[in-house]
């Protein structure tokens, strides 16, 4: 996907920046459903177009914000910056592969230098936003309750043989038949499950979860049990399981004291997000903002 290069505030954005923006937001538009896609008239040549669009506007914000942060003569904590850098060598997988990037530490270091100013910046920025009031937190539960609404879940553990090349279906009955055998004579569902389980660890909890996200063998006996029932050894795609209910929600609203904090804190965020949008709104209406011919950049 090639871009032609900007110039922003005499800043050259190469052609290659904007073009890995638009690649990343082609990908994100591409996992939005089908039909809100097809809401939004977004076909194959739609999409395109408004990915590179959108990753042109982001990369003229990012920089826009970067120049703003990189203006405050402050350094950024040197022990965070270690930390940091030391984390981004981490994930790029040590120096040697930083190196067979064509990557150098100094230069790693800066872009983690920069980060971090961008992120002090930010904070300065939005440290004014407080909090909302309770009264508000209330309004926005009462006016979206749909959002809160939940599905009948059940919470359970398994224990599982895999059938694969080298373990036969008769031969994973005959160990899930052993392991039932073991649970009806008294031992614990939790410590079979870590010790005989091919999926060892939590004792086979796998949390809360609606139907529709399990395959349907499995939760047609999850939800058929009650709960602390221990089901007999049934078949899925995926081999052959034990499954106990450990716990069990109705459908219904989830508690107001439950959501109570994430309420405030999304409120916030939004908050922080508008604050920021409508500063780099303000810098972009007085910004240089010229494209530039790919010979001249």
């Amino acid at each position: 996907m090639t871009l032609m290069p900007l110039r922003v505030n005499g800043e050259l954005v190469p052609d290659a920046v904007l073009a890995r923006e638009a690649e990343s937001v082609r990908q994100r538009l591409e996992r939005v459903p089908k039909k809100d896609r097809d809401k939004w008239g977004l076909d194959e040549d739609g999409i395109r177009a408004r990915a590179v669009e959108w990753g042109r506007e982001n990369v003229i914000e990012q920089t826009l914000l970067r120049q703003a942060a990189m203006a405050d003569p402050e350094p950024v904590d040197p022990a965070l910056l270690d930390k940091r850098l030391r984390e981004a060598m981490g994930r790029a997988g040590g120096p040697d592969k930083l190196i067979e990037a064509g990557v150098s530490q100094e230069a790693l270091r800066e872009d983690v230098g920069r980060q971090l100013k961008v992120e002090r910046f930010v904070k300065q920025l939005t440290r004014r936003v407080r909090p909302p009031k309770m009264k508000a937190i209330v309004k926005e539960y009462r006016g979206n309750k749909r959002r809160f609404a939940t599905e009948e879940m059940v919470r359970a553990s398994h224990i599982v043989k895999h059938v694969d090349r080298d373990v036969t279906r008769q031969q994973a009955k005959a160990t899930a038949d052993e392991i039932l055998a073991l649970l009806e004579s008294g031992h614990s569902f939790e410590k079979l499950a870590d010790e005989r389980s091919d999926c060892p660890g939590q004792g086979g909890d796998l949390g809360y979860f609606p139907r529709g996200k399990m395959v349907k063998e499995f939760e047609d006996v999850a939800f058929d049990l009650p709960v602390g029932g221990v089901s007999r050894v049934f078949r899925t795609v995926f081999g052959y399981h034990i499954v106990k209910v450990t716990a069990r929600r109705s459908a219904g609203l989830r508690p107001f004291k439950e959501v109570r904090d994430e309420i405030a804190r999304e409120m916030t965020e939004r908050k922080r997000t508008k604050l920021l949008e409508d500063f780099v709104d303000a810098m972009k209406e007085k910004a240089t903002i010229e494209s530039v011919e790919p010979q001249d950049a």
